[in-house]
């Protein structure tokens, strides 16, 4: 598994940082697209676009 050594994880470390940004992305989408219907309706902390580009960058295997 070239990626895995590229980013110097093992599968399990590689499988909870997915996890983790995958659940963190479909519930922001969620967020965004209620916002998107209901405008009054502000995005729940950390759903917000800054917050989620912060949370990606920090994620990043060169950051963690």
């Amino acid at each position: 598994m070239g990626h895995l050594r590229d980013i110097d994880e093992t599968y399990m470390e590689h499988f909870r940082h997915a996890i983790e940004i995958g659940a963190i992305l479909l519930f922001s989408s969620v967020a965004q697209i209620v916002h998107a219907v209901c405008p009054n309706f502000a995005p729940p902390l950390g759903s917000d676009v800054e917050s989620l580009i912060h949370f990606l960058e920090s994620k990043r295997p060169s950051s963690r």
